[in-house]
């Protein structure tokens, strides 16, 4: 399925687009791009989706608000591709931890794209070099970072490379300009883009369903709605743990199995972080992860 909206799904067969309706009494909201369905052909042209292939892969995140549902972004993915704006609205290495994390939990590849460099204070020499620093941490974890421009051009053809001959789903905060970066590694490409508020300094929801699109280099993109909030369905500590790569090799050598790494003694996280081998800033958010967490049955609800 490659879009959906208003309960309508648009459907890509071995034939064409086709546009299909849920069967009824199916939950319509349990569908996302990505997913492969089984259609019957319909007069007129249409469909209707009978059933849903299981999912190799899927991102995911907690439903906006009180509730503690989870809500499927995009399915059968090989990757996700978190994207933030150097600027306007600004860098935030809590927002990319989450990002990332969630990505770990769902055994997706992660590759981190921060955009809108050109507003970036580059002129500044150490604003410049404080940019560079907080985005190498991610690189030295093991991520790929990406520095793009849609203005300048800056790193497109990265980006192009990235997505090539996969399918990778584009997600991240409101106004960091996913739409616009689709846009610019596919030409003719057209998307419906917007700047930032200059009331609130947030992004715009511009993207208001999430939809697979088809790139001139054989690879698929999911452009996904930008999250003014962004928690995990219910992950467990130990699991959050792991979901921060970096912790892992040095885990092994906790005193205790069951270690979560906040004030056990004898622990090898803590100690790796004493000793530079793991990033202080990512264990801090770590720590915060944990603590704030809201507990149910050891599964962690953070909003």
């Amino acid at each position: 399925m490659i879009q959906a909206s208003s309960g309508l799904f648009q459907v890509e067969t071995a034939h064409g687009v086709i546009e299909c309706m849920a069967r009824a009494g199916a939950d319509p909201g349990a569908i996302v791009p990505g997913d492969r369905v089984l259609i019957s052909q319909q007069p007129a042209g249409r469909g209707v989706i009978e059933s849903m292939m299981p999912r190799a892969t899927r991102f995911s995140r907690k439903v906006a608000g009180r509730r503690q549902d989870e809500q499927v972004i995009a399915a059968n993915l090989d990757q996700v591709v978190i994207v933030l704006a150097a600027a306007e609205p600004a860098f935030k290495e809590t927002t990319l931890d989450r990002y990332l994390a969630a990505a770990e939990h769902c055994g997706l590849n992660a590759v981190v794209c921060v955009n809108k460099i050109d507003l970036a204070p580059t002129a500044d020499a150490d604003a410049a070099r404080e940019l560079a620093g907080r985005t190498d941490v991610y690189a030295r974890i093991g991520y790929p970072v990406i520095m793009t421009s849609v203005v300048t051009g800056t790193g497109v053809n990265n980006l192009r490379q990235a997505l090539e001959g996969r399918v990778s789903a584009l997600v991240g905060p409101s106004g960091v300009g996913k739409s616009s970066l689709i846009c610019a590694v596919s030409p003719g490409i057209s998307l419906d883009t917007r700047e930032i508020s200059e009331s609130t300094g947030k992004g715009r929801h511009t993207t208001t369903c999430s939809r697979l699109i088809k790139l001139g280099n054989g690879g698929y993109v999911a452009d996904t709605p930008g999250m003014r909030e962004f928690g995990f369905h219910q992950v467990s500590r130990d699991e959050l743990a792991w979901c921060f790569r970096e912790f892992r090799p040095h885990a092994q050598s906790c005193r205790f199995a069951d270690c979560r790494h906040v004030t056990e003694p004898g622990c090898g996280v803590r100690k790796a972080v004493e000793q530079g081998l793991v990033p202080r800033g990512r264990y801090e958010h770590y720590v915060r992860l944990m603590e704030g967490g809201v507990s149910q049955s050891n599964r962690l609800v953070i909003c």
